[in-house]
């Protein structure tokens, strides 16, 4: 999970040594070894907890039930294992009844679910409970309902089973229920960080060892921990880097004998002398170590630092406090603003102040944003007090200097040099310096201005002092809506959603060497991978005969559509051979007939977890599609490409089922240009909605396409607009859309600031540029061909709302959904 997590077993057996002799003692055995189990489980939990980071205690937590669950045969694997896939299936499914409210993917995990053990019947029950079970589904918090008919007595983890089928968006929430059911509600409540615990858990062989994480810096707990123990002047401190390991083994080597504390801070950063440092901490013994001698380290998780260094030391972790609250207090408490003599030393103080605090709150909300995953950045950036800092600064010297306020000047410096300077996507600088906007403007200065719709948040009115300042963030509500970073409500869905992904997708990774694909039915491991195998090969058609098509289709100067079809194919047989090739070798490993080489054995552990092999996406298309879906996709783009070669040209092209869209685009653009004597790089594409959902013949210029999603937004079909997504829809389709070329520049993705109405809002300019992607993880790598894997095109959508808008609702169109 992380390179930071090491644990020894003479680590864990000393732990179980100090569990025995500081649990309660008994005379009855029985007594004894109860209050010994108890104790040495949350003693366990309580040590491992603290060198975890937030975002893995639930983890361990549930690891540990489950664990114990299994041991004591309560819980089967298979349950685990639906619990955490959703169940393997690559067939069709039956008609989903309930499909105006519940999803196929739901109702296909609900047929799935049916066939376990404790939810045999649960399928055929669930029609005659329907409205109980919608209720459900349209609650805000499904984890605590209580379930209709004979589910209402069913097992905490069936009903895990059951959320998981028709929540899954809320299975954080229900695993920390179950926890505290079957654990105790102190196994979800992680102790708090105490350094001085940690401290009296050590002797001087093990090294105290903090895990880094962005914003957080253990420097001032240690300094204070070390004046109370009389080691604050005598504390040897060194940045390790290039020529410091000498100067950090000599301190070690003195401090050593004599009993002072060594601090090497940043062991990360200097990977070649992790070596030394491992060697130095193996020569450590108790009979000859200084009783007061103490080594700390500092390090970012990295796989170079020493995993022995790391089994015998003790680790610790302390994040930053989570939340726009205590974010905006932490940055105006901290170093410049928090200095009161640069505070107050401004000649312009109601400015300075209004200015001071909208940078803090801009600080924590580009920061809060990285929540969201995709939806707030395509790429999450390490936003650090430095950027903040320096900004600060410079808006410090900026109200000095000059009588009119610079904000252009400072837009600029802030948004597209302190904290611009670490965005390398332009989609993520459009909204950064789109957001800036919101704090940086004229406007600020008013007291009846406010950073969201609500009105929640704003600056503090007059002229208060800092402990005002101060006292005015703590009345801010604690946990925020996503209206202040400008979202949709329904991202609270997808963020839920990207936290179930991560902690099924870890438990997972944890599961992988111990899991089988034990199916019903008492079928083997082996019988199951042969049957799906058997299923997938029997459903994927052989190669497509190129020849042939190439004498149907063949390459003519005023069709390039011809010369994309050609390009398709060959990309798509070789996925074809890799797919088909790995199954039949995989069946035939199966049957011991050839070796199971390491490739098999990744294929292997993909189908049993639902995942689609690594083998299959070196020569896939980009997909985050689980293996049911990807089977499915990919049948469905084989189905559009027979189409065309069996009938003729389409009139309309399903877009996402082109391998490589780019060179589609550009056969349309072709086209155009050898039709009219163009010259191709002059033109681009204007966009057209169109009103049909079907066209009979194809346009007289153009290109007519459908399959598109958008995210954060919808198609309007009656005012013919782009608008607010509707209440739980994440994903709305898009209409036809005409790309038809014209000698025009290019729709263009940056920011420009928009012009404000009388009430100081800003004017649409009826229209919103929004970016395509091939995956809602929108982030790519670049690729040879000059352009990202994952990233389209810009393409340009009616609306009456400003573009600031769609901005920070994150709104872009995707070529495909994940399920």
């Amino acid at each position: 999970i992380e390179p930071m997590y090491q644990y020894s077993l003479t680590w864990f057996m000393n732990l179980f040594i100090q569990a025995i002799k500081d649990s309660e003692p008994a005379t009855d055995l029985e007594v004894r070894l109860k209050n010994l189990d108890e104790y040495f489980t949350y003693f366990l939990y309580k040590m491992v907890c603290r060198s975890l980071f937030e975002k893995d205690k639930l983890l361990f937590s549930f690891l540990l039930a489950t664990r114990i669950k299994r041991a004591e045969n309560i819980l089967s694997d298979a349950e685990l294992k639906f619990l955490l896939t959703g169940g393997v299936a690559v067939g069709t499914l039956d008609d989903n009844p309930f499909h105006s409210w519940l999803s196929e993917k739901s109702w296909g995990e609900i047929t799935r679910m049916s066939d376990l053990e404790p939810c045999k019947g649960f399928r055929d029950e669930f029609a005659q409970n329907e409205l109980q079970w919608r209720e459900m589904f349209e609650s805000a918090e499904p984890y605590t309902y209580e379930f209709p008919g004979r589910w209402k007595e069913c097992h905490p983890f069936t009903r895990l089973l059951i959320i998981r089928c028709i929540r899954p968006d809320k299975i954080v929430p229900a695993v920390m229920l179950f926890v505290a059911k079957e654990m105790g509600q102190r196994f979800i409540e992680p102790p708090p960080f105490d350094l001085a615990a940690c401290y009296g858990d050590s002797n001087p062989c093990s090294p105290l060892i903090f895990v880094l994480s962005a914003g957080a810096d253990p420097n001032a707990s240690l300094f204070k921990l070390a004046d109370e123990n009389g080691f604050g002047e005598t504390m040897k401190i060194v940045s390790l880097g290039q020529g410091q390991g000498p100067k950090a083994a000599k301190y070690v080597e003195e401090s050593y004998k004599t009993g002072g504390w060594v601090v090497l801070q940043n062991c990360h950063v200097y990977g070649s002398w992790m070596t030394t440092l491992e060697r130095i901490c193996e020569e450590f013994k108790p009979e000859t170590a200084h009783k007061n001698f103490r080594l700390w380290l500092t390090s970012y998780p990295s796989s170079v630092f020493p995993v022995s260094v790391l089994q015998n030391g003790i680790k610790m972790t302390n994040e930053p406090a989570k939340g726009i609250r205590l974010n905006v207090k932490g940055s105006f408490l901290a170093d410049p603003i928090g200095n009161e003599e640069f505070f107050n030393s401004c000649k312009k103080p109601a400015k300075w102040k209004k200015l001071s605090f909208a940078l803090c709150f801009f600080h924590a909300v580009i920061q809060e944003r990285k929540s969201f995953g995709p939806l707030g950045w395509n790429i999450p950036y390490e936003f650090t007090m430095g950027d903040l800092s320096i900004s600060v600064k410079q808006t410090k010297m900026m109200l000095d200097e000059y009588e009119e306020d610079q904000f252009k000047s400072l837009n600029y410096l802030i948004g597209e040099c302190n904290y611009g300077g670490r965005v390398t996507d332009d989609k993520d600088r459009r909204y950064l310096l789109c957001v800036l906007a919101d704090f940086y403007n004229p406007l600020i200065f008013q007291d009846d201005y406010t950073f969201s719709p609500s009105g929640t948040y704003r600056c503090a009115e007059g002229d208060p002092t800092q402990e005002e300042i101060v006292d005015f963030i703590m009345a801010m509500p604690l946990t925020q809506m996503p209206e202040i970073f400008g979202l949709h409500d329904n991202a609270d869905i997808t963020k839920d959603q990207q936290e179930t992904n991560y902690f099924c997708d870890t438990v997972l990774s944890t599961e992988t060497s111990t899991a089988s694909a034990a199916g019903g039915g008492g079928k083997s491991g082996e019988e199951v991978l042969d049957e799906l195998a058997e299923e997938m090969l029997t459903k994927i058609p052989h190669e497509f005969d190129r020849e042939r098509v190439m004498k149907k289709f063949p390459i003519r100067f005023d069709e390039s559509m011809n010369t994309v079809l050609a390009q398709e194919l060959i990309r798509y047989n070789a996925l074809i051979e890799a797919i088909r090739s790995s199954l039949s070798n995989l069946r035939k490993a199966l049957k011991g007939l050839i070796v199971m080489s390491a490739d098999l054995e990744q294929v292997v552990q993909a189908l049993n977890t639902g995942k689609v092999p690594a083998l299959w996406t070196k020569k896939s298309y980009p997909s985050l599609k689980p293996l049911g879906g990807y089977i499915n996709d990919f049948l469905e783009r084989l189905a559009f490409l027979q189409r065309w070669i069996d009938d003729k040209m389409p009139t309309v092209y399903w877009m996402p089922g082109f391998f490589f869209v780019h060179a589609f685009m550009t056969g349309g653009m072709q086209n155009f240009a050898r039709k009219y004597g163009l010259p191709v790089d002059t033109l681009n594409f204007e966009h057209h909605m169109m009103p049909e959902s079907d066209y009979g013949k194809p346009p007289e210029d153009g290109i007519y396409t459908y399959g598109l999603f958008s995210e954060a937004s919808r198609w309007n079909a009656e005012t013919q607009e782009l608008d607010e997504s509707e209440p739980k829809v994440l994903f709305a389709p898009m209409p036809i859309i005409w790309f038809l070329p014209k000698e025009m520049p290019a729709p263009r993705l940056d920011w420009k600031e928009e012009e404000k109405n009388a009430f100081g809002a800003p004017k649409s300019e009826g229209f919103y540029v929004s970016p395509v992607y091939n995956t809602s993880a929108r982030r790519g790598t670049l690729s040879t061909t000059g352009h990202s894997t994952n990233y389209v095109c810009p393409i340009v959508i009616p609306s009456s709302k400003p573009q600031s808008h769609w901005i920070k609702r994150g709104t872009a169109l995707l070529m495909q959904l994940d399920d």
